[in-house]
């Protein structure tokens, strides 16, 4: 029910804009009719005519459904002591924690309004999670520039701990599991590319429809892309996951990249356009800054432990005893339990800058265009790393969307 009162009342705002964008040429002031004249007049004369239509209808209201995933593989290598029953002394312990989101698939709604080569669109999830999703675009004969900006949460996760050092001192774990509290992923995507035969072949007439692919045609693509990313799990309650994460609470992420692809739409029959377009690129710029939190309890089990902490103070990061840190004691069940006055706080950062990295951008799409109507569908694949051997993140980044859209 949820979901169709909001598809309904995306509808009602597409039925709407219809009727109040039709009478734009009589109610808008005189220096927007001069800009959306000059942008019109330039739309004409920049194209080959006999390879791609512009339509004379300059808005266009379309409304999407879209899937899209980031999925997010990080990986620290971490050292902690533990004692060893049968010895009764202190190991060192070498450990790699690799951490999987299980991001899933999210589903979302939304509205996209263009005039000509500009566009902005926003999209609803349907699912409980809240998150941010927002699309803008500019495209043009020669060239193109994309903006999209996305929040999400995450609250379950599978990780693997591998235990390098003593190999055969405790089994490696693999199992699914949840954040005690859920964690927090932003990213930031900004994509702008040259196409050499713009007069003969265009990127918008697959992916938002701006003007019509009359005959084939393909073009050389030059690229560039920044790509920033956060993922903050640094909450009290995950304390003892960011200990196991080589203290490791936010991790800050940023690329650009230079790229060199090619592009191809193929006209099989009139008002269809098949678009296919891949872009190697390398990495100018790559860095990963990891913030690592201090905690005022030790993640290890001390059965011997049996001192009067006292009161826990904030503001100088000590115990009452003097103590910088308290051990933790087990539930019922054996586990590490998590107390109410456990408490982190950022203690130090470690950056790494690497470059050369080898990327890929991916897109497929497909339109068709009869009357003053069109429907599409298009799908991109964007692949990330960065950091080195020790400190390493690996991000998919993928979106679909189908479309229903209407010329005004």
């Amino acid at each position: 029910m949820r979901s169709f009162k909001i598809l309904t009342a995306i509808v009602l705002c597409l039925l709407s804009a219809s009727g109040i964008m039709a009478q734009t040429d009589s109610i808008k002031p005189g220096i927007f009719r001069a800009l959306g004249n000059r942008l019109d007049t330039k739309a004409q004369l920049k194209y080959d005519p006999r390879f791609i239509e512009v339509p004379e209808r300059p808005w266009r209201v379309i409304l999407r459904t879209k899937l899209d995933e980031v999925i997010t593989d990080f990986t620290n290598y971490s050292s902690f002591e533990y004692e060893d029953e049968l010895t009764n002394t202190w190991e060192e312990i070498n450990t790699r924690m690799g951490i999987n989101l299980d991001s899933k698939v999210n589903k979302s709604v939304g509205l996209w309004v263009g005039y000509r080569g500009l566009g902005i669109g926003y999209y609803y999830k349907l699912d409980k999670k809240p998150g941010l999703n927002i699309y803008v675009s500019a495209t043009g004969a020669k060239y193109g520039l994309n903006f999209r900006l996305r929040s999400m949460k995450y609250d379950q996760f599978h990780a693997r701990m591998d235990f390098l050092y003593p190999d055969t001192t405790i089994n490696d774990v693999d199992e699914d599991a949840y954040f005690w509290e859920p964690i927090d992923v932003l990213s930031f995507y900004f994509n702008g590319y040259y196409v050499f035969n713009g007069k003969r072949y265009s990127q918008a007439a697959a992916y938002n429809q701006a003007v019509i692919q009359k005959k084939s045609a393909g073009s050389f693509l030059l690229g560039a892309t920044a790509y920033a990313s956060g993922i903050n799990m640094a909450y009290n309650k995950n304390a003892s996951l960011i200990f196991f994460c080589d203290s490791v609470g936010t991790i800050t992420l940023g690329k650009i990249s230079l790229g060199l692809g090619y592009g191809y739409n193929w006209v099989p029959a009139r008002g269809w356009t098949v678009n296919a377009m891949v872009m190697p690129n390398i990495s100018v710029s790559d860095n990963i800054i990891l913030h690592k939190y201090e905690s005022n309890y030790n993640m290890i089990y001390d059965e011997d432990d049996h001192d009067d902490y006292g009161k826990w103070d904030s503001k100088n990061h000590v115990w009452e005893n003097g103590k910088t840190h308290k051990n933790a004691t087990l539930n019922e069940y054996g586990e590490v339990e998590m107390p109410n006055d456990i408490e982190i706080w950022e203690d130090r950062e470690d950056k790494n800058r690497t470059r050369w990295a080898f990327n890929v951008d991916v897109r497929v799409g497909i339109a068709y265009c009869w009357k003053r109507y069109f429907v599409s569908a298009n799908a991109i694949f964007e692949h990330f790393k960065y950091g080195r051997e020790h400190n390493k993140v690996d991000l998919i980044d993928w979106y679909a969307t189908a479309s229903f859209g209407i010329r005004l």
